[in-house]
């Protein structure tokens, strides 16, 4: 969520890569209970011993290192709005030579991380860095992959933005995705893309998340992170835009693809597959929207208070659909050459957005 100040070297990739298959999943209660309650004391070699050295198994070591830091570490919204507003890089470190620019790294990441540990905040990089270190003194060998990200409704038929970091962790034969960034909550924004606060609120979407699921909306800067046989910019940049929240229950069935080509009077046939029950199904566009049921005040507050708009709920327009299990079926019709984006709404929340490009 945040530039990088400067972009780690991965490790040369085998094809041993695409050959993955999740390792069995043990209960991770007793690790999770723990990771929640060891207390950081000033020394992240004796917290990595404290998280791990009861668990033998590499799967578990890793998911208390991953629970410990998203359970821990806030993001650091001040400090994202610092750097992306002024558009500055992040300071790092100045060296001259191989030899002194490795030892400058060593300790710049060693103030830096120790300083994520202390004041409990951290930037993407800063969680992945972490993530990494501990992992390291765990014994396990887990790589920082930058890359891009979309993360907004406007992004998609567009690669979003290369401003984000996660990492990939080697467990028993293979390397597996995690974004801890990710994990441990979401930021609140105004009108203007300023975040205001963060908001806790664990994930376990992005813990060993399964590649296909993950490149709908991560895309490394080394392509072949995606952990997928030939995934291409051009399929990630295909992709519908999702809901953050809306992913661990949500995927497109049919068009194939977020991109939609259509003529005018075309109808298009959307299939989605959602696991939780669904009452009202809409359809926004730049063309007609519904008005919002929702309005929140005092929004350039950290927290906005929402109240149900009673007017805007009696003028909301519904479309048919079918349902078989989760599976939900319903028709839009183009019936104006200037529409490119429709919004898929259920129960009033958009969950997904496909572009449309008008063809003759």
């Amino acid at each position: 969520m945040i530039r990088y100040g400067f972009l780690l070297m991965v490790t040369f990739l085998t094809s041993s890569l695409y050959s993955q298959k999740l390792p069995d999943r043990p209960g991770f209660s007793k690790v999770d209970s723990l990771a929640t309650t060891v207390v950081y004391d000033g020394d992240i070699y004796q917290l990595t011993k404290m998280l791990t050295d009861s668990f033998p198994m590499q799967v578990v070591k890793a998911r208390a290192i991953f629970r410990w830091i998203a359970e821990n570490i806030s993001y650091d919204f001040q400090f994202y709005n610092k750097y992306h507003e002024t558009d500055k890089e992040q300071p790092t470190y100045k060296c001259r030579g191989a030899e002194d620019c490795a030892i400058k790294k060593i300790e710049w990441e060693t103030s830096y991380l120790s300083k994520v540990l202390k004041k409990k905040k951290a930037v993407c990089q800063g969680y992945a860095m972490l993530f990494q270190k501990m992992c390291t003194i765990a014994g396990l060998k887990s790589e920082i992959i930058p890359g891009y990200v979309r993360s907004r409704y406007y992004q998609v038929g567009g690669m979003g933005s290369l401003d984000h970091a996660w990492n990939a962790v080697w467990i028993d034969s293979a390397y597996y995705l995690v974004d801890v960034t990710w994990a441990a909550g979401g930021c609140s924004e105004n009108e203007d893309g300023k975040l205001l606060a963060f908001h806790k609120q664990y994930h376990d979407y992005y813990w060993l998340t399964p590649p296909q699921d993950f490149a709908r909306n991560h895309f490394p800067k080394n392509s072949q992170w995606t952990l997928l046989k030939n995934y291409t910019k051009e399929d990630f940049s295909q992709n519908p835009y999702y809901l953050p929240g809306a992913l661990p229950k949500i995927k497109l069935l049919e068009p194939v693809t977020g991109v939609i080509n259509a003529k005018k009077g075309d109808t298009i046939k959307f299939k989605i597959d959602y696991s939780e029950q669904v009452k009202y199904v809409q359809v926004n566009s730049n063309i007609f929207r519904n008005p919002d049921v929702w309005v929140v005040e005092d929004a350039n507050k950290k927290t906005g208070i929402k109240t149900l708009n009673a007017f805007a709920l009696k003028r909301q327009q519904y479309i048919e659909y079918k349902q078989q299990g989760n599976v939900y079926e319903f028709e839009y019709v183009v019936t104006d050459a200037s529409l490119y984006y429709v919004d898929i709404l259920f129960d009033t929340q958009r969950v997904m957005r496909s572009k449309v490009n008008i063809v003759k």
